[in-house]
């Protein structure tokens, strides 16, 4: 029996469920057997088993829905425990199978009475893992690919990224699109609709770069290029009311004083990078907190 050591640890909120995950030292994703039935709120006893599958998809008339990738990935992971003992689990990947073997089964009318309220818990975890894939969720939670607090992202883009997107409503004002002009020797006209491309360019660098880490590219995801390069919206419909829109309101405001002190673009870059350094992201993070 091989057995591996565990070199990170941590609970994953997904929905209104923990479960407790771990990374080994051959990089594999575990999920401990006991979360495994608390995902889909079963007791570790039940229905009868199938031998070499987890009682939670040992029922026979679930047989025909499992695939080689779900028996291969039900495979019991050893592994050693803080306290050194020996102790099971399951690669993370089995909760997304296990959610679609219980969909498509449930599509085929091939589920039993008792198996109705899986099928439930099955639609509530997909559409979680949906967004985020269930590796990237579990290195953030055991602080695999961060060194900060082990849920920072998750808690930073929810608190900076709308569910809803909010109505169009102009948050850069004119004398941002002012100061930018002069700084660049360009000649502007209030009443035209279109600036320089460059200017798009130039918003991501000074301001929406100096959001916490992640926000841009997911703002990026929320609110992608068509087939003309264009976006249909504007970033900050995607930003949250009480969190996103202030921040990048105050920054606004800062960055408008700093080209009102800037003489020209060098000098606005200097000034921008004395202000807005490599902290101040980390600055932003640590308020969340």
């Amino acid at each position: 029996m091989e057995v591996f050591e565990c070199t990170h640890r941590g609970e994953l909120v997904i929905g209104d469920k923990t479960i407790s995950c771990a990374i080994l030292s051959n990089g594999m994703r575990i999920i401990t057997q006991t979360a495994l039935f608390d995902a889909f709120d079963r007791p570790r006893k039940g229905e009868k088993r199938i031998d070499g599958l987890p009682s939670v998809i040992g029922a026979k008339n679930l047989l025909p829905f499992i695939s080689d990738e779900l028996k291969e990935k039900s495979a019991v992971v050893h592994y050693y425990s803080p306290t050194g003992k020996v102790v099971s689990g399951h690669n993370a990947e089995l909760i997304p199978l296990i959610c679609e073997l219980y969909l498509t089964a449930n599509d085929e009318n091939a589920l039993l009475e008792s198996q109705e309220k899986i099928v439930l818990q099955a639609h509530i975890l997909i559409r979680a893992l949906a967004k985020v894939g269930i590796t990237a969720l579990i290195d953030e939670a055991t602080g695999y690919q961060y060194e900060r607090e082990s849920n920072a992202l998750q808690t930073i883009l929810k608190a900076y990224i709308s569910e809803d997107l909010l109505k169009w409503q102009a948050r850069f004002p004119r004398k941002y699109y002012q100061e930018l002009y002069r700084l660049y020797d360009w000649e502007y006209d209030p009443l035209k609709m279109t600036h320089p491309q460059y200017l798009g360019k130039f918003t991501n660098e000074y301001v929406y770069e100096h959001l916490p880490a992640g926000v841009l590219k997911e703002l990026r995801q929320k609110n992608p290029k068509n087939d003309s390069g264009n976006r249909s919206k504007k970033h900050h419909q995607f930003l949250s009311g009480d969190i996103g829109i202030p921040h990048l309101e105050k920054h606004i405001t800062k960055l408008i004083t700093i080209m009102e002190l800037s003489n020209g673009v060098v000098e606005f870059k200097r000034n921008f990078e004395r202000v807005f350094g490599a902290n101040y992201k980390e600055q932003l993070s640590l308020g969340l907190k």
